[in-house]
């Protein structure tokens, strides 16, 4: 059983960022506590394998309601004996004392959003954190709980070769075991996609943005980080647990604004403005605000996407399991692995490592 929990707030809302989020607010934030802890109560109680909170930056809380919040979550439910719980945090809203909350509750995995290690980038970013804050949130990351995983960024407007090396090392100094590097995109709904739309910022060069991606993987592998995904690299038996569940189509519960749950091919997202997520917990209600019933050919085609994603592919007995039969894919997998953009064996299919710039076309050929 794999469960999500989401706490919306941030200290400012970046420009890149389509994550359900919202910057202040922090005289909602106790309200806030108590509905996530009422719709929690409401869940079956595990046990559980992986557990992630995220957001937004669930340390914007603070240490007190931290606390509160992850004493509700485990006077609930119970954990598998080998979990895995993740929490997210920003350099910015990081110390030792909410550290020391997180692990003493029973999370034993940080994600710090670092994305850069330059000032300049950082300011283009909108992040409120400097380079020396980051570097001292992942020291006292590393101190608290056995597993820490770090993101970064590339692919920025006039981002050089060197600056994405020196970024890379922030993982050898701190000796992390997990990376997740992520390439800028401009995604709708954001301020970066409106100024690019009016102009005002454009997509790298394709060929440097190749350059990059294949830079990252190189240096990564040179630290112990292989790919196990298409921008999330981990020594051995170091990947995100949650996230795996997530890419190999497990079904998953929720809490929290905006949180998305996959049940018994029902998919459900709750209320995604937190005062209209807090009002309906108060008054007895779900705070569902969509609910939509998988299709066979939806779960076909989450499976691709996904499973591509993966440097262990898809199966073809899990495409059969879920009505994609072999026979209809075959010529095109033989085709694209002639151009040397997938491997195709009896385990099944995946993408070529060398690939990696063409996922979306290969994985839009080969889906239903």
């Amino acid at each position: 059983m794999h469960l999500y929990i989401h706490v919306p707030y941030c200290a400012a809302k970046c420009p890149y960022c389509d994550f359900n989020s919202i910057a202040g607010r922090d005289d909602e934030h106790m309200s806030y506590v108590e509905a996530l802890i009422s719709e929690i109560r409401r869940l079956p109680t595990g046990p559980y394998d992986t557990i992630f909170i995220g957001g937004g930056t669930p340390t914007m809380l603070g240490a007190h309601l931290l606390g509160r919040l992850l004493a509700a979550i485990r006077g609930h439910i119970t954990l598998a004996d080998d979990y895995e719980w993740t929490c997210e945090a920003n350099p910015g809203s990081s110390d030792a004392d909410r550290f020391a909350v997180l692990a003493e509750h029973g999370v034993n995995r940080i994600s710090l959003g670092v994305q850069s290690t330059h000032a300049h980038h950082l300011r283009f970013l909108g992040r409120v954190h400097d380079a020396s804050e980051a570097e001292a949130a992942i020291a006292a990351a590393c101190a608290a709980v056995p597993r820490v995983s770090a993101d970064l960024m590339f692919g920025l407007p006039g981002q050089t070769i060197h600056e994405v090396e020196a970024d890379l090392q922030l993982y050898h100094r701190h000796r992390l075991d997990h990376a997740s590097v992520y390439h800028l995109a401009f995604e709708p709904g954001t301020e970066f996609h409106a100024r690019r739309s009016r102009g005002e910022m454009a997509d790298i060069d394709g060929d440097f943005s190749r350059e990059l991606i294949e830079l990252v993987a190189r240096r990564l592998d040179g630290l112990g980080l292989s790919a196990y995904e298409t921008s999330n690299f981990a020594r051995p038996g170091h990947e995100s647990r949650h996230n795996l569940a997530y890419w190999r189509l497990a079904d998953y519960q929720a809490a929290g604004a905006g949180a998305v749950s996959t049940l018994d091919g029902v998919r459900m997202t709750r209320e995604k403005h937190p005062a209209v997520y807090i009002a309906a917990l108060q008054t007895g209600g779900d705070a569902a605000w969509k609910r939509e019933v998988l299709t066979p050919l939806d779960r076909i085609r989450e499976a691709w996407m996904l499973g591509l994603r993966l440097a262990e592919g898809v199966t073809a007995q899990r495409l059969e399991r879920l009505g994609d039969p072999e026979s209809r894919w075959r010529p095109i997998a033989i085709a694209l692995a002639d151009l040397g953009l997938v491997i195709y064996d009896p385990s099944g299919i995946r993408l070529a490592a060398s690939a990696r710039h063409a996922q979306d076309e290969v994985t839009v050929r080969l889906m239903p």
